[in-house]
């Protein structure tokens, strides 16, 4: 059975130590950019209390729907084709405009928080109010009630085998329903998820766990006590791994183990961690104490 051996690296805080460079923020509102999504070299979005485009160096231009709205969540299939999931809309970035997927007559969007497909003729979005999953075809949206309570990770495999976190619950999709996972090994508190395959996901939660899923059980690694829990993480492969979290603690998989280190201060905390390839790896953040946004790149 595959076990994640962590090597734990305590820093002390942010400075010339950190492996994360700061990349000027765009002139956005605390509580910073809760959405990422890297594109490609010089394509990077931020969603926040609006849409913000970067190419890369700090340079960041403003890309708002007609009706701006609030963005929790992106998930994209090239530069020209990102859905963003927002709070009572759906979003689509077709390469030079931002515009609303309607609901279908009689379902109701509420309080749409994380967003995962594999295509838009197969888009799933999950929300925080009532433990609701959206399901989306290319032409008519349906909807279930679980029992997740509110979202916090959403990510699948392939169509037929999805992942879903909330508040209470971890839920997996094989094809035809969503089945709650009862195991006794299930990961608690699970704020990100991502993997490679079917055997080969990665849950990073908020209570210090790293766990990851063979296929056919989670395995919890026993020694993920850094004394603060992830928020995020994202792959550029089985073998390139980050998961990012609160009080500036990031960690890297190589294939072979977790090496965890605090690389930035106390007072900051890891949002989101996106890239598109080894090379091009960011994530979001904020400083707690001066209520400034953070967004940072892995040098």
């Amino acid at each position: 059975m595959k076990r994640a051996m962590v090597a734990l690296a305590l820093l002390a805080g942010c400075g010339s130590s950190s492996s994360w460079s700061n990349v000027d923020p765009p002139p956005m509102m605390f509580p910073s950019a809760l959405a990422l999504w890297v594109a490609g070299d010089g394509d990077i979005w931020l969603g926040g209390a609006t849409i913000w485009h970067g190419d890369g160096s700090g340079t960041w231009t403003e890309r708002a729907p007609a009706t701006p709205v609030p963005v929790s969540d992106f998930w994209g299939f090239s530069p020209n084709d990102i859905y963003a999931a927002s709070d009572s809309r759906v979003l689509h970035w077709d390469g030079s405009a931002w515009t609303e997927v309607p609901p279908t007559t009689g379902v109701t969007f509420d309080a749409l928080y994380r967003i995962w497909g594999t295509s838009g003729q197969n888009l799933w979005v999950a929300n925080t109010d009532n433990s609701r999953i959206y399901h989306y075809d290319g032409t008519r949206w349906t909807v279930q009630t679980l029992q997740f309570v509110a979202a916090d990770a959403l990510w699948g495999a392939s169509a037929n085998d999805i992942w879903l976190s909330g508040t209470t619950d971890l839920y997996h999709y094989t094809g035809t329903t969503w089945t709650r996972y009862d195991g006794n090994d299930a990961p608690t508190g699970v704020q990100g998820l991502w993997g490679t395959a079917p055997n080969d996901v990665w849950a990073a939660g908020s209570f210090d766990e790293l766990a990851h899923w063979n296929g056919s059980t989670w395995e919890i690694d026993e020694d993920a006590d850094y004394g603060a829990g992830f928020n995020s993480i994202w792959g550029a492969s089985g073998n390139d791994i980050y998961a990012v979290g609160d009080l500036g603690f990031a960690g890297h998989y190589n294939g072979d183990s977790w090496s965890v280190s605090q690389e930035l201060g106390n007072t900051e905390f890891f949002y989101r961690v996106h890239g598109s390839g080894p090379g091009n790896v960011w994530a979001t953040g904020a400083n707690l104490q001066t209520q400034k946004t953070l967004v940072l790149r892995k040098d």
